[in-house]
């Protein structure tokens, strides 16, 4: 693992780091520690995003101090278009817009691609990944709660699946589900 500067734990690291290395094109809400570890370990395309220049500028010095070489690139929040899906998002942005950045970049997420949000043991940022299954629960294939003892949350996006109410795809008659007497 390369060092790195900032505040994430060694545990988040590890995690961002399996998820990087198999990551082609990662898109990044708030840079800092988090932005050093997906730098040095994905092959692939890193933007990461952020509301002040001055952490910007504080990454970008650490990633050079580091002399990590997949340089990514910046852009800022307010003025940041997506022009192609991703394979990995990271949520760790201000907390008062992290919500409305994992609700809106879902659509930029591939099939089969990773959303992660960092500080899950915090409630108010576990509800935010509450919020994101509610309106997406039809196209979540998996949760990974603060993933291996980590303070990341993890989902995985699957093609949209219809409510199917298996009763009536099942041709259930009404005993068989438990109303009325059994039919045997």
């Amino acid at each position: 693992m390369i060092h790195y500067i900032g505040d994430i734990s060694k545990t988040d690291a590890l995690v961002l780091k399996e998820l990087a290395e198999k990551s082609k094109k990662i898109l990044e809400f708030g840079c800092g520690a988090s932005t050093q570890v997906l730098s040095e370990y994905t092959t692939g395309v890193l933007i990461s995003i952020d509301t002040s220049t001055d952490w910007i500028d504080k990454t970008k010095s650490n990633i050079n101090i580091l002399e990590i070489k997949n340089i990514p690139t910046f852009e800022f929040y307010d003025s940041f278009i997506p022009d192609c899906n991703f394979d990995l998002i990271f949520d760790d942005g201000v907390d008062h817009l992290r919500k409305d950045f994992a609700i809106t970049m879902w659509k930029y997420l591939q099939i089969g691609g990773y959303m992660a949000f960092h500080d899950t043991r915090r409630w108010h940022d576990q509800k935010n990944v509450v919020d994101v299954i509610h309106q997406y629960f039809n196209q979540i294939e998996s949760v990974k709660c603060n993933y291996k003892s980590s303070n990341i949350t993890i989902l995985k996006k699957k093609n949209t699946e219809d409510y199917n109410d298996w009763n009536i795809a099942e041709g259930r008659e009404q005993w068989e589900i438990g109303y009325g007497e059994p039919q045997l």
